[in-house]
C-alpha cells in the first residue's frame, strides 16, 4: 500500500531513474549535438506525434534511436547540421513518423507471430 502511494506521489522511481541515466548520455553529446536534440526533443513534445499517438513517448525508443544517431555522427566528425539538415522541422516529424511506422510494424508483427502460435497449436 505505502508502494502505491509513493508510486502515485513521486511517479515511476525507475522511469525516473531511465530517463535520467538516458539524459546522462544526452549530457555527454558535444555541444552542437546536445543543444539540437533538446530543441528537437522539445519540438517533438509540443507538436506530438503523426496520428497524436502518444504512446510512442512512454518508452525512450525513439529518443534512444535519435540519441545513437547523434553519438555515431558526432563520433564520424560530422558536423550537426549534415545529419539534421537545415530544416529541423521537418527532419523531426520525418524521425518520428519513422518510429511510429517502426512501432506499427512491430505491433503487427507480434500479432501475427501469436496468431500463428496459437492458432497451430489450437487446431
Amino acid at each position: 500500500m505505502l508502494d502505491s502511494i509513493i508510486k502515485l506521489i513521486i511517479g515511476d522511481l525507475e522511469e525516473k531513474r531511465v530517463y535520467k541515466q538516458f539524459m546522462k548520455r544526452v549530457d555527454t553529446l558535444p555541444k552542437d549535438y546536445r543543444y539540437a536534440f533538446r530543441k528537437i526533443q522539445h519540438y517533438m513534445f509540443s507538436v506530438g506525434p503523426p496520428g497524436g499517438d502518444m504512446t510512442i513517448f512512454t518508452d525512450l525508443t525513439m529518443f534512444t534511436s535519435l540519441v545513437d544517431l547523434f553519438e555515431e555522427s558526432a563520433a564520424e566528425g560530422r558536423p550537426i547540421l549534415n545529419i539534421i539538415g537545415n530544416d529541423v522541422g521537418k527532419f523531426s516529424d520525418e524521425f518520428m513518423l519513422a518510429s511510429v511506422i517502426n512501432t506499427e510494424s512491430l505491433r503487427e508483427k507480434i500479432n501475427k507471430d501469436i496468431m500463428e502460435k496459437f492458432n497451430k497449436k489450437g487446431q
